[in-house]
């Protein structure tokens, strides 16, 4: 097993790894430069991670689920777009 382990796995994640978190602070700037209209974005994001889909269930559990499902699109769309942006800047070095 170990002699099948690719050596560019571990490079990989640490590039993967490094455009995450460069594009995450870039964002970061981003809102300091504007606070109020950050802090407007924010609010609205918390809001719609709050709110069900209208195909939730009635059930509980049928809520719970569609409240995960919201928060990993959620989230995997965030990591996508700090993925992008800290892409654009490793790129240009």
């Amino acid at each position: 097993m170990p002699d099948e382990f690719d050596s560019n796995l571990l490079s990989g994640f640490l590039q993967t790894g490094l455009q995450i978190s460069l594009g995450a602070a870039q964002k970061s700037m981003e809102m300091l430069r504007n606070p109020s209209d950050s802090a407007l974005k924010i609010a609205s994001e918390m809001t719609s991670l709050l709110a069900l889909p209208a195909e939730t269930g009635p059930g509980l559990q049928d809520k719970a689920q569609a409240m995960a499902g919201v928060w990993l699109q959620k989230g995997a769309t965030l990591v996508a777009e700090c993925k992008a942006a800290g892409g654009k800047l490793t790129e240009e070095r």
